[in-house]
C-alpha cells in the first residue's frame, strides 16, 4: 500500500515540476516579448527613438502643473507634474493583444 502512495507522490512531484517549467517558460517569454517590443519603439507608431524633451512637437500635448511651497527652514520645494497624451508602449501592446482575442460579430476587413 505504501508503494502505491510513494508512486503517486512521485508522479505528483514530476507533474508539479513540469507545470513549474512551463509556467516559467511562459513568464520569461512574455518578459522577453515586452522588452523586445519596447526596444523597437512600441511598434513604430509613436516614433522610432527615445522621446526628446526639448522637441516642441514631442511636448505639444503635454500639460504641466507646478506646485511651490516653502519649508520651515526656508527652503523652497518645487514640484512639477507633467501629463502627456501619449500612451506608454506597454499599454499599446496590451491593447493589441486584447484586440486579437476579442471577438466581434463584424465580418473581416478587406485589407
Amino acid at each position: 500500500m505504501s508503494a502505491g502512495l510513494a508512486r503517486g507522490a512521485m508522479r505528483a512531484a514530476v507533474w508539479n515540476a513540469r507545470a513549474a517549467l512551463l509556467y516559467s517558460l511562459g513568464g520569461w517569454t512574455m518578459l522577453g516579448a515586452m522588452l523586445h517590443y519596447r526596444s523597437r519603439g512600441g511598434g513604430g507608431e509613436s516614433g522610432a527613438g527615445p522621446e526628446n524633451e526639448s522637441d516642441p512637437q514631442a511636448t505639444q500635448g503635454a500639460h504641466k502643473e507646478v506646485f511651490t511651497r516653502e519649508t520651515a527652514l526656508g527652503f523652497r520645494v518645487t514640484t512639477v507634474i507633467t501629463y502627456k497624451d501619449v500612451q506608454p508602449p506597454i499599454t499599446q501592446l496590451l491593447r493589441r493583444v486584447k484586440s486579437f482575442f476579442d471577438s466581434d460579430d463584424s465580418p473581416p476587413s478587406e485589407n
